[in-house]
């Protein structure tokens, strides 16, 4: 399976001066001398990492897309937020810079990434999208490699690929101290940059993630914590003694998600025209993904070149694993509340005929949404990015939380979640088409220099006819995840509480 590299788009600032900014600095920091607090670490940084290990821990973290799930860890470590390493890292991005590569961290992991920014957005949403996007849910598409000995022990190790190191190296056990310094920028454009790193070196290939037991840890009578730590009976994670740490991991079984791992800091690939066998009309200014020779849907229609499978895995990816928190209940509204559960929320997966008349449209750089008439029962979400400022893995990501974060800004869908007949034409309505409870098959977008573009079917009898939002109907039936089949289904994820 093609997977997705996280790219960076890399611009050079000609005039250093202007790519200086701040560090953000908040009223109470944590650490005498630091500038982020407790708050904004807990929930931007230690609770998405210690939510993942609490997965290993306690065996319930599937290995890779198709695997079991890897063996619970003997043990697995809490993270704790470091002063020190805060420190390194302010001092790293040369306090206040907004700096377009990563420093050099002396081999230790680290982690960077430099965007444009959104003000409004909070550093801890910023930060907990980034550990759950791009790092922690690598796990769902790649595998570690685990080699049992009977039943007494089991090696966890990292063979590659690189974008599944970062997980790695979050959920290493020797990994007990992160520190993470994030300043913002308003001139000569609105970016911010963030930059964390580990007590540990940067794991390399064939070393050990983690020891793990064949048996699954259900209690910490089965757990060996290191000296001056003790096993939280909740978390089965080891927790410092000595030390008082701000680490306040919740109970779940999901850890957000994306985008690719290879460090967000990488150089970005430069797109070209593809080469296609038609002749659909085609913008001068329209440039598509490089190197993607169909892949997937290269026997399906003529144009499939202008996709790649990296970027077609990458929206299925993210929009599940926002589907995922839906299920289960983790995504909240305006008001702090969360949205309920949905008991029989699809898995989405790809269609490349829908792709093809995706790529059409696509192709012709439009700045609005195709003519209904020419896709009849189709739904479609629109969404336009300066090219300057995106390229195609980044405007991926960018585009995905554009869809989803409208509920944020709205109090609908306390105890029923219906689609009414107000709802048409309004922001919630790129919403409520991305989690349609029925098995949506995405039309992934191309990138048309400020254009991406999808169409979300439905399905009705395992027959996919595509409509998009349906006034006055349910966008998924609440309930418990997992309770209630879907029709057509024959398993359901439990950790993800979606059905396939």
């Amino acid at each position: 399976m093609a997977k997705l590299y996280f790219i960076a788009l890399a611009i050079v600032c000609l005039l250093p001066a202007l790519c200086e900014g701040n560090p953000v600095v908040f009223a109470t920091p944590q650490c005498q001398g630091g500038y982020l607090d407790q708050s904004t670490i807990n929930t931007g940084v230690l609770n998405p990492i210690n939510t993942a290990r609490e997965n290993v821990a306690k065996g319930n973290q599937q290995n890779g897309p198709n695997g079991t799930n890897l063996p619970s860890a003997k043990s697995m470590t809490q993270m704790s937020w470091s002063c020190e390493l805060e420190q390194t890292a302010v001092k790293a991005l040369e306090n206040g810079k907004c700096l377009e590569t990563a420093p050099d961290s002396g081999g230790k992991a680290s982690f960077f990434d430099n965007q444009y920014d959104y003000p409004a957005t909070p550093i801890s949403e910023i930060l907990a999208n980034a550990f759950n996007d791009n790092y922690l849910s690598q796990i769902k598409n790649n595998k570690l490699n685990v080699q049992s000995q009977g039943t007494v022990t089991s090696t966890v190790t990292f063979n590659g690929p690189d974008n599944l190191k970062s997980y790695a190296n979050l959920i290493r056990p020797e990994a007990k101290e992160i520190g993470c310094a994030f300043n913002r920028c308003t001139s000569p454009e609105v970016k911010y940059t963030y930059y964390c790193i580990l007590n540990t070196e940067d794991i390399k290939t064939g070393e050990t993630v983690y020891q793990g037991d064949p048996t699954q840890i259900t209690s910490c009578s089965q757990v060996t914590c290191p000296s001056g730590y003790m096993c939280n009976t909740t978390t089965l994670l080891c927790e410092a003694t000595t030390v008082a740490t701000a680490t306040s991991a919740p109970s779940t079984s999901s850890s957000l998600v994306t985008s690719p791992s290879s460090s967000p800091s990488t150089p970005s690939a430069t797109t070209t025209r593809a080469t296609t066998t038609t002749t659909i009309p085609t913008s001068s200014q329209a440039q598509f993904p490089s190197g993607g020779g169909g892949g997937m849907c290269s026997t399906s229609h003529n144009y499939a070149g202008r996709m790649t499978d990296a970027i077609r895995n990458e929206y299925v990816r993210l929009h599940n694993f926002r589907r995922g928190l839906l299920a289960t209940g983790q995504i909240p509204r305006k008001d702090g509340k969360y949205l309920p559960k949905a008991s029989n929320m699809w898995s989405m997966s790809y269609d490349c005929a829908l792709e093809a008349g995706a790529i059409k449209h696509a192709s012709t750089c439009p700045s609005a949404l195709s003519d209904p008439n020419s896709r009849p029962n189709e739904g479609e979400n629109f969404k336009s990015f300066p090219a300057t400022k995106f390229d195609f893995g980044t405007a991926a990501k960018k585009s995905v939380t554009e869809w989803w974060k409208p509920i944020r800004s709205v109090n609908y869908f306390e105890k029923v979640v219906v689609f009414r007949p107000f709802h048409v034409g309004a922001p919630i309505s790129s919403f409520t088409q991305v989690h349609y409870r029925e098995p949506l098959r995405r039309r992934v977008p191309i990138s048309c220099r400020v254009l991406y573009h999808f169409v979300l079917p439905e399905s009705e009898h395992n027959v996919f006819y595509f409509r998009g939002n349906i006034v006055n109907s349910n966008v998924y039936q609440v309930g418990n995840p997992c309770s209630m089949n879907p029709g057509g289904a024959t398993r359901c994820n439990p950790s993800e509480g979606l059905w396939s």
